[in-house]
Protein backbone atom coordinates (compact mmCIF):
# COMPACT_ATOMS: atom_id res chain seq x y z
CA UNK A 1 0.00 0.00 0.00
CA UNK A 2 1.20 3.88 -1.38
CA UNK A 3 1.36 6.52 1.59
CA UNK A 4 -1.27 9.13 1.16
CA UNK A 5 0.82 12.22 0.51
CA UNK A 6 -0.45 15.23 1.92
CA UNK A 7 3.02 17.04 2.09
CA UNK A 8 2.57 18.59 -1.67
CA UNK A 9 4.03 22.03 -0.56
CA UNK A 10 6.92 19.66 0.41
CA UNK A 11 7.37 17.44 -2.33
CA UNK A 12 4.42 15.74 -4.90
CA UNK A 13 3.92 12.36 -6.36
CA UNK A 14 5.67 12.75 -9.99
CA UNK A 15 3.25 11.41 -12.80
CA UNK A 16 4.47 8.38 -14.69
CA UNK A 17 5.36 10.11 -17.89
CA UNK A 18 7.57 12.60 -15.54
CA UNK A 19 9.18 9.98 -14.21
CA UNK A 20 9.95 7.95 -17.18
CA UNK A 21 11.51 11.13 -19.14
CA UNK A 22 13.95 11.55 -16.39
CA UNK A 23 14.84 7.73 -16.47
CA UNK A 24 14.40 7.45 -19.83
CA UNK A 25 17.08 10.48 -20.67
CA UNK A 26 19.35 8.74 -18.00
CA UNK A 27 19.90 5.70 -19.85
CA UNK A 28 20.12 7.64 -22.75
CA UNK A 29 23.42 9.13 -21.20
CA UNK A 30 25.05 6.06 -20.62
CA UNK A 31 24.23 4.96 -24.09
CA UNK A 32 25.38 7.92 -25.96
CA UNK A 33 27.68 10.52 -23.36
CA UNK A 34 25.86 12.55 -21.50
CA UNK A 35 27.29 15.91 -23.67
CA UNK A 36 26.24 14.40 -26.81
CA UNK A 37 22.83 13.15 -25.11
CA UNK A 38 22.24 16.75 -23.77
CA UNK A 39 23.02 18.10 -27.54
CA UNK A 40 20.82 16.19 -29.31
CA UNK A 41 18.12 17.29 -27.34
CA UNK A 42 19.19 20.93 -27.00
CA UNK A 43 15.45 21.41 -28.68
CA UNK A 44 13.13 19.63 -25.96
CA UNK A 45 15.15 21.13 -23.31
CA UNK A 46 14.65 24.75 -24.55
CA UNK A 47 10.94 23.56 -24.37
CA UNK A 48 11.32 24.07 -20.89
CA UNK A 49 11.70 28.35 -21.25
CA UNK A 50 8.71 28.15 -23.18
CA UNK A 51 6.66 25.92 -21.09
CA UNK A 52 7.70 28.02 -17.85
CA UNK A 53 7.33 31.48 -19.26
CA UNK A 54 3.46 30.40 -20.40
CA UNK A 55 3.07 28.86 -16.65
CA UNK A 56 3.50 32.44 -15.58
CA UNK A 57 2.99 35.08 -18.69
CA UNK A 58 6.28 36.44 -19.19
CA UNK A 59 9.65 36.20 -22.15
CA UNK A 60 11.39 32.90 -22.16
CA UNK A 61 14.27 35.15 -22.02
CA UNK A 62 13.12 36.09 -18.55
CA UNK A 63 13.74 32.30 -17.28
CA UNK A 64 16.20 30.57 -15.84
CA UNK A 65 16.58 26.59 -14.87
CA UNK A 66 18.19 26.64 -11.18
CA UNK A 67 18.22 23.22 -9.09
CA UNK A 68 16.14 24.73 -6.10
CA UNK A 69 14.32 27.82 -5.13
CA UNK A 70 16.83 28.42 -2.08
CA UNK A 71 20.21 28.38 -4.12
CA UNK A 72 17.53 30.62 -7.29
CA UNK A 73 16.39 33.16 -3.93
CA UNK A 74 20.23 33.43 -2.89
CA UNK A 75 21.49 33.51 -6.48
CA UNK A 76 19.41 37.10 -6.84
CA UNK A 77 20.25 38.01 -3.42
CA UNK A 78 24.05 37.55 -3.88
CA UNK A 79 24.04 39.15 -7.34
CA UNK A 80 22.55 42.31 -5.50
CA UNK A 81 25.28 45.35 -4.95
CA UNK A 82 23.80 46.66 -1.40
CA UNK A 83 25.31 49.98 -0.25
CA UNK A 84 25.97 50.51 3.46
CA UNK A 85 22.56 52.20 4.71
CA UNK A 86 20.04 50.31 2.17
CA UNK A 87 17.36 47.71 3.61
CA UNK A 88 14.81 45.82 2.41
CA UNK A 89 11.75 44.60 3.77
CA UNK A 90 10.11 41.23 4.59
CA UNK A 91 6.60 40.25 5.57
CA UNK A 92 6.51 38.55 9.14
CA UNK A 93 5.55 35.02 7.43
CA UNK A 94 9.57 35.11 5.35
CA UNK A 95 10.76 31.52 5.19
CA UNK A 96 13.40 30.89 7.74
CA UNK A 97 16.41 29.78 4.53
CA UNK A 98 14.97 33.75 3.32
CA UNK A 99 16.02 35.22 6.44
CA UNK A 100 19.26 33.41 7.03
CA UNK A 101 20.56 34.60 3.33
CA UNK A 102 19.70 38.01 4.77
CA UNK A 103 21.33 37.80 7.89
CA UNK A 104 24.15 36.04 6.08
CA UNK A 105 24.58 39.28 4.07
CA UNK A 106 24.43 41.84 7.33
CA UNK A 107 21.48 43.73 5.06
CA UNK A 108 19.37 45.99 7.53
CA UNK A 109 15.85 44.49 7.27
CA UNK A 110 12.80 45.70 8.85
CA UNK A 111 9.43 43.80 9.53
CA UNK A 112 6.39 44.20 8.02
CA UNK A 113 3.13 42.95 9.78
CA UNK A 114 0.74 40.59 8.48
CA UNK A 115 -2.74 41.22 9.70
CA UNK A 116 -4.75 38.79 11.31
CA UNK A 117 -7.01 38.38 8.86
CA UNK A 118 -3.93 36.80 6.71
CA UNK A 119 -3.39 39.97 4.76
CA UNK A 120 -0.47 42.26 4.46
CA UNK A 121 -1.07 45.30 6.87
CA UNK A 122 -0.69 47.95 3.94
CA UNK A 123 -0.07 50.88 6.82
CA UNK A 124 2.45 49.14 8.29
CA UNK A 125 4.19 48.38 5.20
CA UNK A 126 4.02 52.16 4.10
CA UNK A 127 5.25 52.99 7.24
CA UNK A 128 8.84 50.32 7.03
CA UNK A 129 9.61 51.68 3.77
CA UNK A 130 12.04 54.70 3.64
CA UNK A 131 14.26 56.06 0.90
CA UNK A 132 16.50 53.69 1.31
CA UNK A 133 14.59 51.17 0.95
CA UNK A 134 15.77 48.78 -2.31
CA UNK A 135 13.99 45.44 -1.85
CA UNK A 136 10.70 44.16 -0.49
CA UNK A 137 10.07 40.83 -0.25
CA UNK A 138 6.70 38.70 -0.63
CA UNK A 139 6.23 35.28 0.42
CA UNK A 140 3.12 34.32 -1.81
CA UNK A 141 1.72 31.50 -0.10
CA UNK A 142 4.28 30.86 3.29
CA UNK A 143 5.80 27.27 4.36
CA UNK A 144 4.04 27.52 7.41
CA UNK A 145 0.36 29.20 6.51
CA UNK A 146 -1.36 28.84 3.24
CA UNK A 147 -3.31 32.48 3.40
CA UNK A 148 -2.51 33.41 -0.57
CA UNK A 149 -0.70 37.01 -0.20
CA UNK A 150 -2.17 39.50 -2.36
CA UNK A 151 0.92 40.10 -4.82
CA UNK A 152 -0.73 42.83 -7.27
CA UNK A 153 -1.51 45.03 -4.18
CA UNK A 154 1.84 45.03 -2.67
CA UNK A 155 3.24 45.76 -6.37
CA UNK A 156 1.10 48.67 -7.21
CA UNK A 157 1.56 50.14 -3.51
CA UNK A 158 5.46 49.92 -3.74
CA UNK A 159 5.22 51.70 -7.04
CA UNK A 160 3.20 54.50 -6.15
CA UNK A 161 6.24 54.91 -3.15
CA UNK A 162 9.30 54.32 -5.67
CA UNK A 163 9.13 52.58 -8.57
CA UNK A 164 12.81 51.33 -7.94
CA UNK A 165 11.93 49.42 -5.37
CA UNK A 166 12.49 45.78 -6.73
CA UNK A 167 9.78 43.41 -5.99
CA UNK A 168 10.88 39.71 -5.14
CA UNK A 169 8.31 36.99 -4.86
CA UNK A 170 8.82 33.80 -3.14
CA UNK A 171 6.46 31.32 -5.45
CA UNK A 172 7.68 27.69 -3.75
CA UNK A 173 4.33 27.42 -2.38
CA UNK A 174 1.90 28.43 -4.99
CA UNK A 175 3.08 28.10 -8.12
CA UNK A 176 1.49 25.19 -9.64
CA UNK A 177 -1.85 25.57 -7.34
CA UNK A 178 -2.63 29.29 -7.87
CA UNK A 179 -2.27 31.42 -11.11
CA UNK A 180 0.74 33.73 -11.29
CA UNK A 181 0.90 36.46 -14.11
CA UNK A 182 4.24 38.66 -14.05
CA UNK A 183 2.52 41.00 -16.47
CA UNK A 184 -0.81 41.61 -14.35
CA UNK A 185 1.47 41.19 -10.81
CA UNK A 186 3.99 43.37 -11.83
CA UNK A 187 6.91 41.71 -9.98
CA UNK A 188 10.45 42.01 -10.57
CA UNK A 189 11.64 38.62 -9.24
CA UNK A 190 10.18 35.48 -8.97
CA UNK A 191 11.81 31.94 -7.16
CA UNK A 192 9.52 28.41 -7.81
CA UNK A 193 10.29 25.17 -6.47
CA UNK A 194 10.00 22.38 -8.88
CA UNK A 195 9.45 19.66 -6.68
CA UNK A 196 6.31 20.60 -4.69
CA UNK A 197 2.81 21.92 -6.90
CA UNK A 198 4.33 21.77 -10.43
CA UNK A 199 4.72 18.04 -9.63
CA UNK A 200 8.35 18.22 -11.19
CA UNK A 201 11.45 16.28 -9.72
CA UNK A 202 13.52 17.27 -6.38
CA UNK A 203 16.61 19.32 -7.34
CA UNK A 204 14.76 21.69 -9.43
CA UNK A 205 13.52 25.08 -9.52
CA UNK A 206 13.18 27.99 -11.74
CA UNK A 207 14.09 31.89 -11.16
CA UNK A 208 11.91 34.58 -13.16
CA UNK A 209 14.31 38.01 -13.37
CA UNK A 210 11.96 40.84 -15.41
CA UNK A 211 14.24 41.64 -18.02
CA UNK A 212 14.07 45.71 -17.02
CA UNK A 213 16.11 45.17 -13.91
CA UNK A 214 18.71 42.49 -15.65
CA UNK A 215 21.50 45.74 -15.75
CA UNK A 216 20.80 46.51 -11.96
CA UNK A 217 22.11 42.65 -11.34
CA UNK A 218 25.68 40.86 -11.69
CA UNK A 219 25.66 37.42 -11.43
CA UNK A 220 27.71 36.37 -8.72
CA UNK A 221 28.71 33.08 -10.50
CA UNK A 222 29.83 33.70 -13.81
CA UNK A 223 31.33 30.32 -15.84
CA UNK A 224 31.51 29.40 -19.52
CA UNK A 225 27.77 29.51 -19.71
CA UNK A 226 26.96 33.16 -19.23
CA UNK A 227 30.44 34.69 -20.40
CA UNK A 228 33.44 34.38 -22.29
CA UNK A 229 37.07 36.50 -21.96
CA UNK A 230 38.46 38.53 -24.15
CA UNK A 231 41.99 40.17 -23.51
CA UNK A 232 41.33 39.52 -20.09
CA UNK A 233 37.58 41.19 -20.23
CA UNK A 234 34.75 39.20 -19.19
CA UNK A 235 31.58 39.79 -22.11
CA UNK A 236 28.24 38.75 -20.39
CA UNK A 237 26.68 36.43 -23.46
CA UNK A 238 23.44 38.42 -24.52
CA UNK A 239 20.01 35.90 -25.05
CA UNK A 240 21.24 33.33 -22.50
CA UNK A 241 19.22 32.72 -19.01
CA UNK A 242 21.91 34.78 -16.93
CA UNK A 243 21.43 32.98 -13.73
CA UNK A 244 22.31 29.63 -14.81
CA UNK A 245 25.89 27.62 -15.07
CA UNK A 246 27.68 24.95 -17.16
CA UNK A 247 26.93 21.76 -15.62
CA UNK A 248 23.42 21.06 -14.35
CA UNK A 249 21.15 17.94 -15.17
CA UNK A 250 19.31 17.39 -18.13
CA UNK A 251 17.27 14.83 -17.23
CA UNK A 252 16.03 17.02 -14.34
CA UNK A 253 15.21 19.81 -16.62
CA UNK A 254 13.32 17.56 -18.95
CA UNK A 255 11.06 16.73 -16.21
CA UNK A 256 10.56 19.58 -14.98
CA UNK A 257 10.12 20.84 -18.32
CA UNK A 258 7.11 18.64 -18.93
CA UNK A 259 5.62 18.77 -15.06
CA UNK A 260 5.36 22.30 -16.31
CA UNK A 261 3.81 21.70 -19.88
CA UNK A 262 1.56 19.28 -17.63
CA UNK A 263 0.42 22.10 -15.46
CA UNK A 264 -0.32 23.94 -18.50
CA UNK A 265 -2.37 21.63 -20.31
CA UNK A 266 -4.70 20.90 -17.41
CA UNK A 267 -5.04 24.57 -16.78
CA UNK A 268 -3.92 26.34 -13.65
CA UNK A 269 -7.75 27.47 -12.24
CA UNK A 270 -9.03 23.72 -12.72
CA UNK A 271 -6.32 22.84 -10.74
CA UNK A 272 -6.64 25.85 -8.07
CA UNK A 273 -10.50 25.20 -8.06
CA UNK A 274 -10.13 20.85 -7.13
CA UNK A 275 -7.71 21.96 -4.53
CA UNK A 276 -9.84 24.31 -3.26
CA UNK A 277 -12.69 22.00 -2.59
CA UNK A 278 -10.12 19.21 -1.04
CA UNK A 279 -9.18 22.17 1.63
CA UNK A 280 -12.93 23.11 2.01
CA UNK A 281 -13.98 19.47 2.61
CA UNK A 282 -11.26 18.69 4.75
CA UNK A 283 -12.25 22.42 7.02
CA UNK A 284 -15.71 21.33 7.04
CA UNK A 285 -15.39 17.54 8.35
CA UNK A 286 -12.77 19.02 11.11
CA UNK A 287 -15.26 22.15 12.16
CA UNK A 288 -16.93 19.91 15.04
CA UNK A 289 -13.74 18.96 16.59
CA UNK A 290 -12.74 21.91 18.98
CA UNK A 291 -9.60 20.39 19.87
CA UNK A 292 -8.27 21.24 16.66
CA UNK A 293 -6.71 24.69 16.08
CA UNK A 294 -6.58 26.11 12.88
CA UNK A 295 -4.39 28.78 11.46
CA UNK A 296 -5.49 29.75 7.97
CA UNK A 297 -8.06 32.54 6.74
CA UNK A 298 -10.16 29.89 5.16
CA UNK A 299 -11.50 32.60 2.51
CA UNK A 300 -7.47 32.86 1.76
CA UNK A 301 -6.15 29.40 2.01
CA UNK A 302 -6.17 27.10 -1.22
CA UNK A 303 -4.14 23.61 -0.58
CA UNK A 304 -1.91 24.36 2.97
CA UNK A 305 -3.82 23.97 6.29
CA UNK A 306 -1.99 24.17 9.51
CA UNK A 307 -3.15 22.73 12.38
CA UNK A 308 -2.61 21.87 16.09
CA UNK A 309 -4.52 19.62 18.48
CA UNK A 310 -4.50 20.95 22.02
CA UNK A 311 -2.91 18.69 24.32
CA UNK A 312 -1.01 16.78 21.05
CA UNK A 313 2.62 17.72 20.35
CA UNK A 314 3.12 17.98 16.85
CA UNK A 315 5.48 15.30 16.52
CA UNK A 316 3.15 12.84 18.29
CA UNK A 317 0.76 13.95 15.37
CA UNK A 318 2.99 13.82 12.64
CA UNK A 319 4.13 10.10 13.73
CA UNK A 320 0.55 8.45 13.90
CA UNK A 321 0.25 9.58 10.65
CA UNK A 322 2.98 8.75 9.02
CA UNK A 323 2.33 5.17 11.20
CA UNK A 324 -1.43 5.32 9.03
CA UNK A 325 0.63 5.57 6.12
CA UNK A 326 -0.42 9.48 5.88
CA UNK A 327 2.60 12.06 4.64
CA UNK A 328 2.67 15.35 6.05
CA UNK A 329 5.15 18.10 7.52
CA UNK A 330 5.70 19.55 10.32
CA UNK A 331 6.27 23.43 10.40
CA UNK A 332 8.73 24.31 13.45
CA UNK A 333 10.04 28.15 14.94
CA UNK A 334 13.22 27.62 12.01
CA UNK A 335 10.32 27.81 9.16
CA UNK A 336 9.21 30.95 10.21
CA UNK A 337 11.25 32.61 13.15
CA UNK A 338 8.85 36.03 13.13
CA UNK A 339 5.65 34.29 11.75
CA UNK A 340 5.87 31.44 15.11
CA UNK A 341 7.53 34.33 17.72
CA UNK A 342 4.11 36.41 16.98
CA UNK A 343 1.51 33.55 17.05
CA UNK A 344 3.69 32.21 19.93
CA UNK A 345 3.41 28.81 19.17
CA UNK A 346 6.15 25.88 18.50
CA UNK A 347 5.12 24.37 15.61
CA UNK A 348 2.38 22.95 13.61
CA UNK A 349 1.12 19.96 11.39
CA UNK A 350 0.74 20.86 7.67
CA UNK A 351 -1.64 19.39 5.55
CA UNK A 352 -1.25 19.74 1.80
CA UNK A 353 -3.50 18.78 -0.68
CA UNK A 354 -3.12 18.50 -4.37
CA UNK A 355 -4.83 17.38 -7.26
CA UNK A 356 -4.30 13.88 -7.51
CA UNK A 357 -5.62 13.68 -3.83
CA UNK A 358 -8.97 12.03 -3.37
CA UNK A 359 -11.98 12.97 -1.31
CA UNK A 360 -11.82 9.07 0.10
CA UNK A 361 -7.77 9.60 1.63
CA UNK A 362 -9.38 13.05 3.29
CA UNK A 363 -12.16 11.08 4.83
CA UNK A 364 -8.86 8.22 6.10
CA UNK A 365 -7.04 11.85 7.34
CA UNK A 366 -10.52 12.46 9.02
CA UNK A 367 -10.48 9.52 10.98
CA UNK A 368 -6.67 9.08 12.05
CA UNK A 369 -6.97 12.61 13.73
CA UNK A 370 -10.43 11.68 15.47
CA UNK A 371 -9.06 7.97 16.82
CA UNK A 372 -6.12 10.21 17.88
CA UNK A 373 -7.66 12.27 19.77
CA UNK A 374 -10.14 9.94 21.38
CA UNK A 375 -7.07 8.48 22.51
Amino acid sequence: MSYINFNNAGSSYLTNKTQKIVKDFLDYENIVGGYNAENLYKNKLNEFYLNASKLINCDPKEISFLQNSTYAWNFFLNSTHFSKDENVVILDNEYGSNIIGILNKKINYKISKINANGQVCFEDLKNKIDKKTKIVFVCHIASQCGDVIEIEKVSKLLKKINKNIILVVDACQSIGQVNIDAKKQKFDILVGSGRKYLRGPRGTGLLYVNKNIKKKLSPFILDIKNCSVKKGEIFIKKNLPLFEVFEYSPALKLGLSNAIANVNKIGIKKIEKKIKKLSAFFLNEMKSFNQLVFYENSKLNIGINTFSIKGINSSSIYNYLLKNKILTSISNSQTSMPYFKKKKINSVIRVSFHYYNKFEEVKKLKKCLIDLIKK
